[in-house]
């Protein structure tokens, strides 16, 4: 299919407004028209409003205008919140979630509630790829990687558990940032394993994820994960002072991937390579290929927790990949999930000082997927080559670079050192401008 013309990005949208040459009424009118046009075949929303809730901010509030689809997972005191589940139909919470409240006070206006798999889990929506209604848009942030890849919003809210934001974003061709683990407080979104899961964001470019990176990374009291540091946000990293060190690895860590995903990693390298980026093969060290298995034993064992007492009540609302998963939970030995915790901290300490002191890495360049986004909707792709990261902890993004045989996008996924986001974000950006993606769209 064609994709509708892009929406303005922030930077666009924030200078118009500023310059009086747009209104936010007519930036957030827009986006609800074509939210309300493409719905019918994308399927991105489980909510719209019968009409925009506009936040008329300042004019001069850093977000002033920026239309956000904002995921079903996550609480909005204006619009339902049932987290993909029909046992939630209806919910109202009581307030909005600490990112929503704080991108409301930074003038944003949420547009609508995106489509989640139920639960955050394998459940899939009804959402489909933009740039093939016949795919999935992946999973389980899949309206919000949709609404912004169609061009609906410039920003949208994800989270991530395995791979829920780095997968979709590389499926739809857009950009998607999993910062350090408690980088945004989670108060007011539903948990799935509070081990794991991490608040993350859709944007169409780096500038603009930093940009809101610096606004909604932030602690509350209510959240115990939450570990900000002042190291987030608009700082510069290594790859805006001198030339880059990244690693690629000789065997992707989630398994074999497809040729076309081989080729746009190689490519990419051998860009940055001639750009005087120092490319380096790499081999992880051997007890992190074990890093799936233990992320596996906290999320079965939380998930249980947190919704075994629905599955009970309620089973005949439970889908039956979250009914099996909070069985598995429940026959796992606390012994199991004790040393799953305590190897995750090892591990995380293992990675960074491995990446940062054995290997001098500023960076790991590695898929996001094993290719283009599988056809059909039943199924939301493997997490795998996401999931090692984010039982770490460590930050992610993935950069649209190319598209695939099947006309699907192709992207590609740099891993950072812990709570060294800003540096990681920098030098996404130095890679962004040598990924070649505008291009790859024009010529098709």
């Amino acid at each position: 299919m064609s994709l509708p013309f892009p929406s303005p990005n922030i930077r666009e949208i924030r200078d118009a407004i500023r310059a009086g040459t747009r209104t936010v009424e007519q930036t957030v009118g827009q986006a609800f028209d074509a939210a309300q046009r493409l719905q019918p075949a994308l399927r991105a929303f489980i909510h719209l409003p019968a009409s925009p809730i506009v936040n008329r901010a300042s004019s001069e509030a850093p977000l002033a205008g920026v239309p956000v689809g904002v995921k079903d997972l996550i609480d909005t005191a204006d619009m339902p919140t049932a987290y993909g589940s029909p046992a939630y139909e209806g919910r109202r919470p009581d307030k909005d979630a600490w990112i929503v409240a704080r991108l409301r006070a930074a003038g944003a206006t949420i547009l609508g509630k995106t489509v989640t798999t139920e639960f955050a889990w394998r459940h899939p929506g009804a959402t489909t790829n933009p740039w093939n209604h016949d795919h999935t848009p992946g999973g389980s942030s899949s309206g919000s990687a949709a609404a912004v890849a169609a061009g609906i919003v410039p920003l949208a809210l994800g989270t991530q558990t395995f791979g829920s934001v780095i997968r979709p974003a590389a499926y739809c061709g857009v950009v998607g940032v999993k910062p350090s683990y408690g980088t945004i407080a989670r108060t007011g979104v539903l948990p799935l394993s509070g081990s794991l899961d991490h608040l993350g964001i859709f944007t169409t470019n780096v500038a603009d994820a930093v940009h809101v990176l610096g606004i909604v990374a932030g602690t509350d009291a209510d959240d115990p994960h939450t570990t900000h540091v002042s190291r987030q946000g608009h700082g510069h990293g290594d790859a805006a002072r001198r030339p880059p060190r990244i690693g690629v690895l000789r065997e992707q860590i989630g398994g074999p991937i497809d040729e076309a995903q081989q080729q746009v990693l190689d490519q990419l390298a051998e860009r940055l390579r001639a750009d005087g980026a120092e490319i380096v093969d790499a081999d992880l060290p051997v007890e992190l290929v074990d890093a799936a298995q233990h992320a596996s034993i906290l999320l079965a064992v939380e998930a249980a927790l947190t919704h075994g007492e629905l599955v009970d009540r309620s089973p005949a609302l439970v889908s039956a990949p979250m009914t099996a998963l909070v069985a598995q939970g429940r026959t796992l030995p606390a012994t199991g999930y004790a040393n799953a915790k305590a190897l995750q901290v090892l591990m995380a300490r293992r990675f960074d000082r491995w990446l940062t002191e054995a290997a001098t890495l500023d960076a790991l360049l590695v898929a996001p997927a094993s290719g283009e986004a599988p056809r059909g909707l039943d199924y939301t792709g493997d997490a795998a080559f996401c999931t090692p990261w984010t039982f770490l902890g460590v930050p992610a993004i993935t950069l649209p670079v190319g598209f695939g045989p099947g006309g699907l996008p192709l992207g590609v996924q740099l891993v950072g050192a812990s709570q060294r986001d800003a540096a990681l974000l920098s030098l996404a950006a130095w890679v962004e401008e040598r990924a070649g993606w505008s291009t790859a769209v024009a010529s098709r």
